[in-house]
C-alpha cells in the first residue's frame, strides 16, 4: 500500500513530499514529512494499543518517512 491511498493523510503527505521534490521549496517537503512521521508513529501506537505487536507495514513506513525528514533537514 504507496501512501496507504484508503487514508487522505497519508495520501496528503505523499503529495507533499513530491511536491516538495519537484518544487525548489524546502518547507514543503520538511513539513509534508514531519507529518508523515506523526501520522505513521500514530499507525504504530494504534496497532501496539490493539495487541498487534508484529514488525509491518507501518514500521517500514514509519522508518522511510523519518529518513526523508532526516534527509531532507541535513540538505
Amino acid at each position: 500500500m504507496a501512501a496507504d491511498a484508503g487514508h487522505p493523510e497519508g495520501t496528503a503527505g505523499a503529495l507533499g513530499l513530491l511536491i516538495g521534490i519537484g518544487v525548489p521549496v524546502p518547507p514543503i517537503g520538511t513539513a509534508a514529512a514531519v507529518g508523515l512521521v506523526v501520522y505513521f508513529v500514530g499507525a504504530v501506537i494504534v496497532h501496539r494499543r490493539a495487541g498487534d505487536y508484529s514488525v509491518s507495514g507501518q514500521h517500514v513506513y514509519l522508518l522511510l518517512a523519518v529518513v526523508t525528514l532526516v534527509l531532507n533537514v541535513v540538505s
